[in-house]
């Protein structure tokens, strides 16, 4: 056929729809683990609530104390006060979670918080990479000013394995 090429990129661009296709539901599944539990709802609560705190408590010191960028090619805002903000938070709500939600150790709860910022953050970071592949701002305009779904998904999909793992073994 006359003005195509060998199919350079071919294995990666095969890779990377399969990643795309596999990743958001086979993270998401491992929610059903947690929720199999005899406790699993409080499972789910504590996963939730630490990975949201991540977030929030990182955004709310990176904007008043962030100076320190962490990754300035992926995402020019996100900085190493902020990332200290998520782990402080999320440990504190693990705390709370696991000792009043799953009857667990204290010490188990500021793991899990602090494990759970670590690895909601490499999910932000590692989003940001894929846009930044792709050459886009916003993986969609469901959520404008958010940079769309993904944004908001990333760190709870990361996160996800991790508590499941965690609470399994801790709690």
């Amino acid at each position: 056929m006359a003005g195509r090429g060998p199919p350079e990129g071919a294995v990666r661009d095969i890779a990377g729809g399969v990643f795309i296709v596999a990743y958001v539901p086979l993270l998401a599944a491992v929610t059903s683990l947690m929720l199999a539990a005899p406790d699993g709802v409080g499972r789910i609560i504590t996963f939730i609530l630490v990975t949201v705190a991540s977030d929030t408590g990182g955004y709310a010191v990176g904007v008043l104390r962030g100076r320190t960028p962490m990754a300035p090619q992926l995402s020019p805002k996100k900085s190493w006060e902020g990332f200290g903000g998520s782990v402080a938070t999320s440990a504190l709500v693990g705390l709370v979670c696991v000792t009043l939600l799953l009857d667990g150790p204290w010490w188990a709860g500021l793991l899990v918080g602090g494990v759970a910022a670590a690895f909601g953050t490499v999910g932000d970071l590692t989003e940001s990479a894929v846009k930044r592949d792709l050459g886009i701002k916003d993986m969609g305009d469901l959520l404008p000013g958010h940079g769309g779904l993904m944004d908001r998904l990333d760190s709870l999909l990361v996160t996800a394995p991790v508590c499941w793992a965690l609470l399994h073994v801790l709690v």
